[in-house]
């Protein structure tokens, strides 16, 4: 979420979408790695979109509606990771679009997601992002 990626401003583009796609699947790697070692069992993720929107309510809301299938365009995704929109700018509003899409809120996950986080980058812990879930999606907002 991002008002200069969605409109092209940044030469190298987007790069905590990515950074967060490199994340997830070194530490599904990681698990694997530990799981397959003691039960021989496996988990799998799968990238299915990618998205660069506004700092627009709207337009975060409509993206994730349509991801959580609740837009009447299939049966949703299992989980949706967004990155930005959650600093303390009158623009960072991807947490107010999230708790207007969520049905319930899962704090506790954004506590654990802050504490990772800022062992990695101390000032992650100022952001102000939710996770809840959407049906039968969990969204989780991720520092940009």
């Amino acid at each position: 979420v991002s008002d200069r990626a969605a409109a092209g401003e940044y030469e190298t583009g987007d790069l905590s979408g990515p950074a967060v796609e490199q994340s997830l699947a070194s530490n599904m790697g990681k698990l694997n790695s530990r799981r397959s070692q003691s039960d021989g069992t496996t988990a799998m993720i799968n990238f299915v979109a990618k998205a660069i929107v506004p700092d627009e309510i709207e337009d975060i809301k409509a993206q994730l509606l349509s991801w959580c299938g609740k837009d009447g365009g299939g049966s949703g995704m299992d989980i949706i990771f967004t990155t930005g929109g959650t600093g303390f700018s009158s623009r960072d509003v991807t947490p107010e679009a999230t708790l207007q899409v969520i049905e319930r809120e899962c704090s506790g996950l954004m506590s654990f997601v802050a504490t990772e986080c800022a062992s990695i980058q101390p000032l992650a812990a100022l952001s102000r992002g939710t996770a809840g879930i959407c049906g039968r999606t969990i969204i989780a907002n991720l520092p940009g």
